[in-house]
């Protein structure tokens, strides 16, 4: 059974850790100064071990963008990317099927006026960022979502930027869509940065 731990319940259980023992090293009195200068050592090992563990856990799931979705605000797809190499699906529906959810929530629930930014379902994240001209959402299997969350905000305000107007008369001709698949890569190994 696969379980969501948070690198945040990681870090105050080592600190929870770390505090015992070193309760138990500095205010628990020893027989001898050998004693005690054994259990500090002891402490310190635990420590690094415990550091060097949460280092290994944090690295070992990294971010997966399974699937990106390049649209108007109106639903209509722009560009799909995808990881895997023969889609199973057909991409316009599930482009119109994101606008259909995110118009149902904002008429039904929304008093508000926001947008739906983050759906959950099972194993895989939506999150979905919100530009004057372009809406992306991408697709992740991961339990980290957060790690995506500011990569997508500034992959979304650098295409609007580069690319905002011309998306804004779109003709429907791809080659009018210029360099975004350049940005769209790069968000895409979860690893974007301006």
């Amino acid at each position: 059974m696969e379980q969501d731990i948070r690198i945040e319940t990681l870090i105050i259980m080592s600190v929870a850790i770390f505090a015992v023992l070193a309760v138990v090293a500095f205010v628990v009195p020893f027989e001898d100064q050998e004693t005690k200068l054994f259990f500090i050592a002891v402490v310190a090992a635990l420590t690094g071990i415990n550091v060097v563990g949460l280092f290994m856990v944090w690295r070992s799931s990294p971010t997966i963008v399974d699937e990106v979705f390049l649209m108007t605000p109106t639903g209509m797809l722009l560009k799909h990317y995808t990881r895997r190499l023969r889609p199973d699906q057909d991409e316009d529906i599930l482009a119109g099927m994101l606008t259909a959810v995110q118009n149902f929530i904002r008429d039904s629930f929304d008093e508000a006026g926001g947008r739906l930014n983050e759906i959950r379902f099972e194993n895989y994240d939506i999150l979905i960022s919100h530009g004057k001209s372009i809406v992306i959402a991408a697709i992740i299997s991961t339990k980290k979502p957060e790690r995506l969350r500011d990569q997508l905000k500034t992959a979304t305000a650098d295409l609007e930027a580069e690319f905002g107007d011309r998306i804004a008369k779109w003709t429907g001709d791809k080659k009018d869509l210029g360099d975004v698949d350049v940005i769209m890569k790069r968000f895409l190994s979860g690893k974007y940065r301006r």
